[in-house]
């Protein structure tokens, strides 16, 4: 009679055993990263999973592990979850190499920190809210040394390629000492254009407004000439009324900025509502966005261009206006359809 209550109990235990191994992870129908860091035990990665809601049995996923004869050699890097995976795929997970390969993404100019996040996320490099945490921390802003309250204009875009295992704080790291070499690069290449610029603006002040340009400006020659319209409109004390600047930080991914967003009163950043620049950046400027504030367009009648219009042609060109009225024949012209042509003289190339 023992012996079969023993074998019956050694049966239930081996089949829930096997249930847990070819049951689906816990992960709701998405995937999950998992950072596992260098020099963790088996015991560690289990405690990893179970703390992240993956598994449901520690003990059974110790279990696991030792009966594929793995917990010796497993990898540090970025483990990807999918809802197809099961307990009984990850030890070859945790030891398979090629998920450990060193990860590539590509930062473009123009994102801002939520846009970046979301790259790292799909890219499989870094966890979007933990990025999002560290980005917007101002106690780690502030050991950057910028003045202000998140990394936002202070990464710079281009490629990186990350070692497995880096952290979201790796990735900033990165992001931001390229951006400083740049910025130091651009700043000794343009010395007395900078030290000109530094009599009005500070440099925060110079990457805020670079950031409003990069969102603004489709075309590198461009850049100056939309720079030094919002310099004209700063020397006048006039709003810069820059529609980018409505949408920050994001409602939602992909939001488009709206009369009601613009008009916002309790906005920080929207330029309809504050009298001058917002308090940071809103993206990341390109070097020609950068370069493009600190040598603003000088040529004929570049203290009077006021404001600009897009040319909704194909070109990706803007139309430049001294005039309000001026402007507003040539927004019903260019986005309206109406028939009027504006007959302004101010268009620098």
């Amino acid at each position: 009679m023992l012996v079969l209550v023993a074998g019956f109990g050694a049966a239930w235990i081996y089949a829930d055993y096997r249930h847990f191994v070819e049951s689906p992870l816990a992960l709701s129908g998405d995937e999950r990263i998992i950072q596992v860091p260098d020099g963790v035990t088996a015991s560690g990665v289990v405690d990893l999973l179970y703390e992240a809601h993956v598994i449901e049995s520690k003990w059974k996923m110790r279990m696991v592990l030792r009966m594929s004869g793995v917990s010796n050699r497993l990898q540090p890097g970025t483990v990807i979850l999918t809802p197809d995976m099961t307990p009984g795929d990850l030890p070859q997970l945790l030891t398979k190499t090629g998920k450990y390969a060193r990860h590539t993404v590509q930062i473009l100019n123009g994102m801002n920190l939520y846009d970046i996040a979301d790259r790292l996320k799909t890219q499989r490099v870094a966890d979007e809210k933990l990025f999002i945490e560290l980005a917007t921390n101002p106690a780690i802003v502030a050991e950057s040394g910028i003045p202000a309250s998140s990394f936002e204009g202070y990464l710079a875009a281009g490629a990186y390629t990350f070692e497995p295992g880096a952290s979201a704080q790796d990735v900033i790291a990165a992001m931001h000492e390229r951006w400083r070499s740049q910025w130091q690069k651009l700043v000794d290449e343009n010395r007395g254009a900078y030290e000109q610029r530094r009599r009005i603006l500070s440099d925060h002040m110079l990457v805020t407004l670079a950031s409003i340009v990069e969102k603004e400006a489709m075309l590198d020659r461009e850049r100056p000439i939309i720079a030094r319209v919002f310099y004209n409109r700063i020397a006048k004390k006039m709003k810069l009324q820059s529609d980018p600047t409505c949408i920050y930080p994001p409602a939602f991914k992909g939001e488009k900025p709206t009369p009601a967003r613009c008009k916002d009163a309790q906005s920080r950043y929207s330029t309809y509502v504050i009298p001058a620049l917002p308090p940071g950046p809103i993206a990341t400027p390109s070097a020609a966005s950068l370069r493009a504030v600190i040598k603003p367009y000088t040529g004929p009648d570049d203290s009077q261009i006021l404001y600009f219009v897009a040319r909704n042609d194909g070109s990706r060109a803007h139309y430049f206006s001294k005039t309000y009225a001026e402007h507003q024949v040539a927004v019903d012209f260019f986005l309206k359809g109406k028939k009027k042509k504006p007959q302004g003289t101010v268009q620098p190339k």
